[in-house]
């Protein structure tokens, strides 16, 4: 019986150190908590433009002189792991596609420009390879819907005799509702101890279908390499 006493403390410590053990059970890695974003994209888009052979084909003409065009797209994002390497990524975001146009003669006739910008609701969806844990390296593929919203042309000229003029033109008519592009990407991502990260990623992408709708004269498809970056929070 004396030994009574020293079993009851032998207990109540061994409890005490259980209790402990619960309470110190780790936190869920952040390395597999989804993650909200915002970006910003710059990309410098060019085109592919052919006679559409399937209604009534035209000779390109001075479209054929047409340079690329720095466009500007932002949007929002959720991504997660699917395993410790694979990560999906979804968005949706507002897309821009584009080229330019400059006429400069050397003798003292008008001169005329223009920047074309054609406009979607675009729905990201990616799948990445990453490495690391704060600091984050990744690359993958996607495919990129695309839903038409509007045509946008900016004109300007001077005339041989110093006057100036602008002109908008928008439309929505003949053209294809709906297209898709591919994706290409690499990225870094920086994620805190609060959460909060910053990431840049640049990008490819090539559209897959033509641009403009069954009766164009052509067939238009845009690509571009750019850069996106943007800043994330784990929830």
């Amino acid at each position: 019986m004396k030994s009574l006493p020293f079993i009851v403390l032998l207990l109540f410590v061994n409890a005490v150190n259980s209790q402990i053990e619960v309470m110190k059970k780790p936190k869920k890695d952040t390395l597999f908590r989804n993650k909200a974003y915002g970006f910003l994209n710059i990309t410098n888009v060019n085109r592919t433009l052919s006679p559409n052979q399937d209604f009534l084909p035209q000779d390109i003409g001075d479209r054929a002189n047409e340079t690329p065009l720095k466009t500007y797209s932002f949007g929002l994002g959720l991504k997660g792991h699917i395993t410790k390497t694979i990560i999906w990524d979804g968005g949706i975001s507002y897309l821009q596609n584009g080229e330019q146009y400059e006429f400069s003669p050397i003798t003292n006739d008008t001169s005329f420009s223009y920047q074309t910008y054609y406009k979607y609701i675009a729905m990201p969806l990616r799948l990445n390879f990453t490495v690391g844990k704060t600091f984050q390296f990744y690359g993958g593929v996607g495919i990129l819907p695309q839903l038409f919203l509007s045509y946008r042309q900016n004109q300007q000229w001077e005339t041989s005799l110093g006057s100036k003029g602008s002109e908008v033109i928008k439309t929505k008519n003949n053209y294809n509702s709906f297209i898709t592009s591919i994706l290409f990407n690499l990225g870094l991502s920086v994620t805190a101890d609060n959460g909060y990260g910053l990431f840049i990623s640049p990008e490819y992408r090539y559209q897959l279908q033509n641009g403009y709708g069954k009766l164009s004269s052509f067939v238009h498809k845009n690509f571009g390499l750019g850069i996106s970056f943007g800043i994330s929070k784990e929830l």
